[in-house]
């Protein structure tokens, strides 16, 4: 069995003056069907980083897909290890943060039918992959939650 250490998750937000929101993605029912079984949940943007591309450069390009311009882009001191049906391999998947231009989402319909920016809560109860609430509380303890992130976890800009 392949292992792919290269993929990330980012969760990306805005902040409107105390107020953090976090974008999901809603699995289209053509995803649903043709991957998970019919399958439809939410989740959030994930990608691959190529040989010699650097992430923060796959994380800003899988953003600027969906209409999204990254602000900052910060280390989520987390990662975790799924098995991935649709490409039938072992993903080590490290997450991270994404500040963001408020900008409107720009969706495919092939892979996505809705999105919503909600906030921490809302997103832990919507979400039901312990990777994706791992990774979230991660991203809330060290890049949302505090006043001030920790400088060392920023790789952007």
């Amino acid at each position: 069995m392949r292992l792919a250490p290269n993929v990330f998750d980012v969760w990306a937000f805005q902040r409107q003056g105390s107020d953090t929101r976090f974008l999901l993605l809603y699995a289209s029912e053509e995803k649903a069907r043709r991957y998970f079984g019919g399958g439809r949940f939410w989740q959030i943007p994930s990608g691959v980083v190529e040989d010699g591309e650097a992430v923060t450069d796959a994380i800003a390009g899988k953003l600027r897909h969906l209409g999204l311009a990254a602000k900052t882009i910060w280390a989520g001191e987390h990662a975790y290890i799924i098995y991935n049906r649709r490409f039938a391999e072992m993903q080590l998947i490290g997450v991270y943060a994404a500040e963001v231009a408020d900008d409107a989402v720009r969706l495919d319909p092939g892979e996505h039918s809705e999105y919503a920016w909600l906030p921490y809560d809302t997103c832990l109860d919507r979400v039901h992959y312990r990777g994706l609430k791992d990774g979230l509380r991660s991203v809330q303890e060290y890049v949302t939650g505090p006043a001030s992130p920790a400088r060392e976890l920023r790789l952007f800009p």
